[in-house]
């Protein structure tokens, strides 16, 4: 019986496969566009990007930038905006964090991703930026950036909106920790969006990762795979689309979150994923950092690259992340020529196929007509979700580069 359940629902698969296997970046064909911004202005002509889940922390680097009163170049920004994560969700950028990294640097792209099995002491977020800085020979020493973070300027962080949401979660584990409730709790409330974030000594965060620094049995990964379609067009995933082809979906039994941000300087470029595994609710070695494991399901990432253009993707809160980025590419991604065409497509409809039961999710509200005919005709559940999945791009065009961020989700992005 079973066999006979999944051949139905992989042949269903397939036959939706070949239905959307067209592009969809006609704008009559998007029900429903809302206005919210979700790039830099194009006629802005821009030296300095940051994005992240709080334009208050956007804020509070420009400050910190200016306090230092020195110059920067691209690897001390990613250093300092990488650092300066860990107070603003130290839930899944915390020292035990696993760190994906998309890079640009000296007319080149790169693919990093830092990540342990093993459990014990392991700081792979840590590892991750001084391994990318040795990499681009900078011999400033991570010591460095955590004295610069004493500044007064980062002391006015606010919590934003997803981490409110994880405190709230896990409210009655954190208040009967006696190392994290001190950090986390006002009185009897947790800390609300919009309340200061708890001050974090980077230099402890340094010297605990020295101490550790001889037992880092930190995996390196480089590796994307490589897709085409069937117009030409090429890219690189960290998700193997040939399984998506054929309609093996890669699906979870939890939704996995991590923290994006991105920084882009001049030329170079950087963006990013972190996030963590939480069996528990514990506090790293007393501080205000949440303890965890990288070996956690990545954000899945893609890149498309050639001459005219780049294009870079992350996706993540989905049960199936690179499901999502798949759908993209078969909506036309690849051929995408502007920023507000990728804009659009992130904007679409999205859908998922899941199992137990087989099933299909889709945000029908945002769907066009004629792909809510399509899905009639497949005998399969079909379900409403008002949202499904988080993804943030990077473009980079003639026009100029811009980060894109996902209205279904908190995110914010500054322009200079």
């Amino acid at each position: 019986m079973f066999k006979l359940i999944l051949l139905i629902f992989l042949s269903s698969c397939a036959f939706f496969v070949e239905k959307i296997d067209r592009p969809l970046v006609q704008k009559k064909e998007f029900k429903k566009e809302t206005m919210t911004e979700a790039f830099c202005p194009m006629d802005q002509k821009l030296n300095f990007q940051l994005v992240g889940t709080k334009d208050n922390s956007q804020q509070v680097y420009q400050s910190l930038i200016r306090s230092l009163n020195q110059k920067l170049d691209f690897l001390d920004h990613f250093a300092l905006w990488s650092l300066m994560q860990l107070r603003i969700r130290p839930d899944q950028s915390s020292a035990t964090s696993r760190l994906q990294v998309l890079i640009h640097q000296n007319e080149k792209s790169y693919y990093f991703d830092f990540f342990s099995e093993s459990s014990d002491d392991q700081f792979p977020y840590l590892y991750g930026i001084e391994w990318i800085l040795k990499k681009f020979n900078k011999k400033t020493s991570l010591e460095t950036y955590a004295e610069m973070l004493k500044s007064p300027a980062i002391k006015d962080l606010k919590i934003g909106k997803d981490f409110e949401n994880f405190l709230v979660k896990n409210l009655s584990e954190i208040k009967n920790d006696p190392e994290l409730a001190p950090y986390y709790f006002r009185g009897a409330e947790v800390l609300k969006e919009n309340e200061t974030s708890p001050l974090l000594d980077f230099r402890n965060v340094i010297r605990l990762y020295r101490k550790n620094q001889k037992e880092q049995k930190i995996i390196v990964n480089t590796t994307l795979n490589e897709f085409f379609t069937d117009t030409g067009s090429s890219g690189k995933c960290n998700y193997d689309f040939n399984l998506y082809d054929h309609s093996i979906f890669l699906i979870d039994k939890v939704i996995p979150v991590a923290n994006i941000f991105g920084l882009s300087s001049s030329k170079s470029v950087f963006f990013a994923s972190s996030s963590q595994k939480l069996d528990q609710i514990e506090s790293l070695k007393g501080l205000s950092l949440f303890k965890g494991a990288s070996k956690v399901r990545s954000s899945a990432v893609c890149m498309i690259e050639n001459q005219a253009k780049r294009i870079w993707t992350f996706s993540n809160q989905s049960r199936d992340p690179g499901q999502h980025l798949f759908h993209l590419v078969r909506y036309g991604l690849p051929s995408s020529k502007t920023t507000q065409e990728v804009s659009r497509l992130i904007k679409h409809s999205r859908h998922l196929f899941l199992s137990d039961p087989v099933r299909l999710v889709i945000e029908s509200s945002r769907s066009s007509e004629d792909q809510i005919e399509n899905l009639l005709k497949l005998n399969l559940p079909i379900y409403h979700a008002e949202s499904l999945g988080n993804i943030w791009a990077y473009t980079h065009f003639n026009e100029g580069d811009r980060f894109i961020i996902d209205e279904r989700n908190p995110g914010s992005f500054s322009c200079k």
